[in-house]
């Protein structure tokens, strides 16, 4: 099975370094992408390229709203009308000075709304855990689709 790919649109390198080193710390295996302008993320998404190849859709997405007009609003209904976009689970994940959680972009398609933590390491265990939360979310998924492995199944 492929490692999944999580693509963060942030405008700070950083805190993708950081996210990065968490996942790889934790030992979660997956691919980390990262735009840093969410209109390159949506023509790359949304207007796959033919000579990017066989593109693989995210298996989820973090969202900085800071660092797009009106907080991302038409980002999440963009990929929310997407026919290969829709199931990607959104989570806003602004910066902790950022407005509280704006009910508009959870209407619009986005699963979850996770301020960032200031402190480091909580930044890191906010990353952690909300994919592995996701993550349980798409075996669960996967595994109703074609039912359990054999590694699951039971003489």
């Amino acid at each position: 099975m492929n490692p999944p790919i999580i693509l963060m649109i942030e405008s700070n390198g950083e805190a993708v370094e950081l996210a990065r080193f968490a996942l790889w710390r934790s030992n979660f295996h997956c691919i980390l992408q990262w735009y840093d302008e969410a209109d390159a993320a949506i023509d790359s998404l949304l207007y796959p390229h033919k000579e990017d190849g066989d593109l693989r859709l995210p298996d989820m997405i973090f969202l900085d709203p800071g660092m797009m007009e009106n907080n991302g609003l038409d980002f999440i209904l963009a990929m929310k009308a997407g026919r290969d976009t829709r199931s990607v689970p959104i989570v806003v994940f602004p910066d902790s000075d950022y407005p509280p959680e704006m009910p508009t972009l959870l209407q619009a398609g986005a699963v979850e709304y996770l301020p960032k933590p200031v402190m480091a390491d909580l930044y890191m265990q906010a990353v952690v855990e909300c994919v592995q939360r996701w993550g349980k979310r798409r075996r669960r998924r996967n595994n109703a689709r074609t039912g359990p492995g054999p590694e699951n199944k039971t003489p």
